[in-house]
């Protein structure tokens, strides 16, 4: 009896712990078709999992608003400023591109939160769905639920481990909660992690999907990246071959299986209009801050480089642009740089429309200005833009990426290939760009063209930090040879003076930003040697 008692006392107490845990990490609703769930006050784990319609709404946050404090600035600034292609002279940024980043730095501090917020609200997610218990929902239901917060959480860890390197892998937010002081876990044990989550969730993904959710080609391409990656883990000079067998299969199965496609042109991948295009496997929902605040996309406030393009008091983007390394890579013809980077003299009739369009005629320190992610105003689309606010969806993973990773996964530890299908896919992005098609292949042409498609999509330093994973030298070489440095002007056009050219060799340790000093007063084992994760808990 006594037992029972206490048996029962412990699952009371555990419950209430994880309420309290549930209420922390509760993200913010959201008044959408997609991400409509009942209000937090109505809220109770019976109810939230008592049918399939309530599962899919426990999983919405996690396609919006527990990403924001990551999306709004750290993407950018580690992303692209750190990889080298992203320019500006605003100092909050330019310390990723110079490498003189703290960790005292808010957007450290802002990303590690966003991040672990991922993780906690799908741990919050995968125990409420395992716990639940009602007529109304099978084991089905549940393991759907269960694979978009695992696909979450890895993809969330994917860009820890990126960033941070080292980290502790945390499954159980409870025990989390008591004993926060845990050490850091190996960086193949990560890896390991989130291939086990990602492989959870093929398999229980749907092939197809309510616009913008998940489905099994998302999990796919997914695990074909993080095999990619996990290739070079722990090697040197050349990378493990069954990650890339791995990668290969898991990206030709999307490219092959799915009957997803490229989008005919690539300036349409931008348009808010074509949010969930075929072309896209993972994306964040945003939806207008009208919502609540940490719900909308920010990158046009940021961006756009006059505030007349949206005309609702944002748009401060005049001094940011692409690196003059970045221009240097795009050939006489590629149709994606327009849609990417305005150069002095672009006009873009889909901004300001009222007024015929817009003309970029700004005296930049970037010599440039981003247009990616630029959408212009509430004249301008059919969706609502307000100030520091659009619904436009982030692209996390591009079928266009995925045609590359096959590509690489072919071409492998060779020195080049000129294998069918890895050419195949290659040119296939390469022609959506109205590139002529190349013969041979070698990872130097794999990279520029994915640093190119890829450009102000937030990948580049994560790219950079997995070719440093097995080739350091080569990666700290590539970025050494990065022109950092900005524009001047000459009344007629635009040139790269000497005196400001700017070039920076990076270190080792450069290739891990630092913890957020508030993380390490909190958990002084953040600065410990990391241990062995245990699986078998």
């Amino acid at each position: 009896m006594l037992v029972s008692k206490l048996k029962t006392l412990i699952t009371m107490k555990n419950t209430i712990k994880y309420i309290v845990v549930i209420l922390a990490f509760m993200a913010v609703s959201c008044v959408d078709d997609f991400l409509d769930r009942p209000p937090q006050d109505q809220l109770t784990i019976d109810m939230f999992y008592n049918s399939p319609e309530e599962l899919r709404m426990a999983t919405n946050a996690l396609y919006n608003v527990v990403w924001f404090d990551w999306h709004d600035k750290a993407k950018m600034g580690i992303g692209e400023g750190a990889g080298g292609n992203y320019l500006t002279n605003d100092g909050e940024f330019r310390i990723f591109f110079q490498f003189s980043v703290t960790g005292e730095h808010a957007r450290m501090t802002e990303a590690w939160r966003s991040l672990f917020n991922v993780v906690a609200q799908s741990n919050m997610v995968i125990y409420g769905v395992s716990n639940a218990d009602s007529d109304n929902i099978t084991q089905a239901d549940k393991n759907r639920a269960l694979a978009e917060a695992r696909f979450m959480r890895a993809a969330s860890y994917l860009q820890i481990v990126t960033t941070w390197g080292a980290v502790p892998i945390i499954e159980d937010n409870l025990a989390f909660v008591e004993d926060y002081v845990i050490p850091r876990n190996r960086v193949e044990d990560i890896y390991e992690f989130i291939i086990r989550d990602l492989e959870f969730a093929d398999e229980h993904l749907s092939e197809t999907s309510p616009a913008g959710r998940l489905t099994k080609w998302s999990a796919k391409g997914m695990l074909a990246r993080v095999h990619l990656y996990a290739a070079g883990v722990g090697q040197s000079g050349s990378r493990d071959a069954t990650h890339l067998s791995k990668a290969r299969e898991y990206a030709e199965a999307v490219i092959n299986e799915s009957g997803l496609n490229l989008m005919p042109d690539y300036a349409d991948l931008f348009r808010v209009e074509n949010d969930n295009n075929p072309e896209s496997l993972f994306a964040l929902q945003w939806v207008d801050k009208g919502a609540g605040w940490g719900v909308q996309n920010t990158l046009q406030a940021y961006l756009a480089p006059e505030g007349r393009i949206a005309g609702v008091g944002d748009g401060w983007g005049g001094s940011t642009g692409a690196s003059y390394d970045l221009q240097q890579l795009y050939q006489e013809g590629d149709q994606r740089r327009k849609p990417t980077i305005m150069f002095y003299g672009d006009h873009y009739p889909e901004l300001m429309r009222e007024e015929g369009g817009y003309h970029y005629e700004l005296q930049s320190f970037a010599g440039s200005a981003v247009k990616k992610y630029v959408i212009g105003g509430p004249n301008d689309v059919d969706v609502t833009v307000s100030f520091m606010s659009t619904p436009q969806n982030t692209y996390m993973l591009r079928l266009a990426e995925v045609y590359l990773i096959a590509a690489e996964a072919i071409l492998g530890n060779n020195a080049s290939t000129s294998d069918g299908d890895a050419l195949a896919y290659y040119n296939a992005v390469r022609e959506r760009a109205g590139l002529d098609p190349q013969n041979v292949i070698t990872f130097d042409d794999i990279f520029r063209e994915k640093r190119i498609e890829l450009a102000f999509e937030g990948r580049l330093w994560y790219e950079l930090v997995r070719w440093h994973y097995f080739a350091p030298a080569a990666a700290i070489n590539y970025i050494s040879n990065q022109n950092r440095g900005h524009f001047s002007w000459d009344e007629e056009n635009w040139y790269v003076d000497p005196e400001n050219d700017l070039f920076i060799v990076p270190t080792d340790d450069h290739f891990t930003m630092p913890f957020p000093s508030a993380e390490v007063s909190r958990n002084p084992l953040l600065l410990e040697e990391p241990v062995a994760y245990n699986f078998s808990n």
